[in-house]
């Protein structure tokens, strides 16, 4: 009897301590949600009071000193580091906990002002902490299609978001997804390359960045000139970023697929074409009078090297400018990595955009010498297997000894290393002896 009495007040002494440390737990849970809630109330009175904050960062601190962890100065808000976890984790129970409702209850959340902007105001919490759930994006939209949110300070709440994370690809096609809501013309496209290049810059191969700047270049074909001095500038600054030289490749295909060319003085009678050629043993004379009478005779000699025997009659004169004007950028573009080689020292990145430019250069001369680019607007990218196995056909064929321009290529290039010539065989057909097997 006095063994079973004690049994019970041993359990009896048991449970009670379970308890207390139960009610301890949930005071203590109670106090960080409290605590939670004040700091997104606080982030939310930052979002009302300054229009115009322009990026976000978590502050590494790791402890707590009694005030406010969110730091706002001349429009840029911070959030210390120690209770970025809490905040988040709290903002995300919320949020996953209203996706668990019905669609009938989600619906009335989402039609009710006062509830709507109060989930607002923990997706934009949990999106600048991690803007990679898919979810959160989903519910964003749904308040735009509510009305609930508008455009242009969505277009804002992207790009604090990638001020933060800057490879973010979510933030990057929410902004696509907005912008489906307006015209062309009264979308700010100088201003979105802005994003995507400070993106760039803080992050290197930063793929999404340069595929966004990419979808705009495709709809603001009007920002051909400037991203031509723009990207050089960035490749200038970035040697080794391989997604610059990878975009400006994109760039050049576009502004010849558009037959664009530039008439200013930005080309001096075509100078990086006609060093190019001198490199090559080759040399275009211009009378005087050629060279007087502007760029629509400058460039005479020069296509008489380029394309011999050319059959004008399906070529127009738009065609044939844009085709110099190109070759003149890749031309540079070949001038420049070789300067930034004899500076930093051989990298791939450079001997990579030296060959793509190379690449350019022949294969526009080959499409236009045997009928592939007739025209005006018929020339395109060989964006599928057909039409590169097409152009590989050309080239295999093409016989290169009967072109002057094309055979003094073959001949300096073969100079330049056993890579580089297995490189030539497999993209340009040059056909070269591989000198190790012999």
């Amino acid at each position: 009897m006095i063994n079973s009495r004690q049994q019970l007040e041993k359990n009896g002494s048991k449970q009670y301590t379970y308890t207390m440390e139960d009610e301890i737990n949930v005071e203590f849970n109670n106090e960080k949600k409290v605590l939670c809630e004040k700091i997104i109330r606080d982030i939310n009175a930052v979002f009302l009071k300054d229009a115009d904050l322009s990026s976000f960062e978590i502050i590494p601190k790791e402890t707590n000193c009694n005030k406010s962890p969110v730091v706002h100065v001349d429009h840029n808000l911070g959030l210390e580091s120690w209770c970025a976890q809490h905040v988040y984790d709290h903002a995300h129970r919320t949020l996953i906990s209203h996706r668990r409702q019905t669609m009938q209850q989600q619906l009335r959340t989402l039609q009710q002002q006062q509830q709507s902007d109060a989930l607002a105001k923990y997706l934009n919490v949990a999106l600048l902490i991690n803007p990679d759930v898919t979810t959160f994006w989903h519910i964003r939209r749904q308040l735009v299609q509510k009305n609930r949110l508008s455009i242009n300070k969505e277009l804002q709440f992207s790009a604090l978001v990638l001020s933060m994370k800057p490879k973010s690809n979510e933030a990057f096609a929410y902004r696509r997804w907005l912008y489906s809501f307006q015209s062309a013309d009264a979308i700010d496209w100088p201003h979105e390359i802005s994003i995507c290049e400070r993106a760039a810059d803080r992050c290197a191969g930063n793929y999404h960045a340069w595929s966004h700047r990419q979808w705009v270049l495709q709809n603001a074909p009007c920002l051909l000139q400037s991203e031509l001095m723009r990207t050089e500038k960035f490749i200038r600054k970035h040697i080794s970023d391989y997604s610059s030289y990878h975009y400006r490749q994109v760039l050049l295909s576009r502004a010849y697929e558009l037959g664009f060319y530039m008439t200013d003085d930005s080309q001096p009678q075509l100078a990086s074409l006609r060093e190019l050629l001198a490199q090559y043993d080759l040399k275009s004379e211009d009378n005087g009078a050629a060279v007087a009478n502007g760029d629509e005779d400058a460039g005479e000699s020069l296509l008489q090297l380029l394309l011999p025997n050319l059959n004008r009659r399906s070529i127009s004169a738009q065609r044939l400018r844009s085709f110099l004007f190109c070759c003149n950028v890749a031309a540079h573009d070949m001038r420049l990595c070789a300067e930034q080689r004899t500076m930093y020292g051989a990298r791939d990145c450079f001997e990579l955009h030296r060959r793509a430019s190379l690449k350019f250069i022949v294969e526009q001369c080959v499409r236009l010498l045997t009928g592939l680019a007739s025209g005006l607007g018929l020339y395109l990218p060989a964006a599928n297997g057909s039409q590169a196995n097409e152009l590989q056909s050309q080239l295999r064929k093409f016989d290169y000894d009967s072109h002057p321009f094309l055979l003094a290529v073959r001949r300096v290039e073969h100079k330049m290393g056993e890579k580089h010539k297995r490189w030539c065989n497999m993209h340009l057909n040059f056909n070269y002896r591989d000198q190790s097997k012999s």
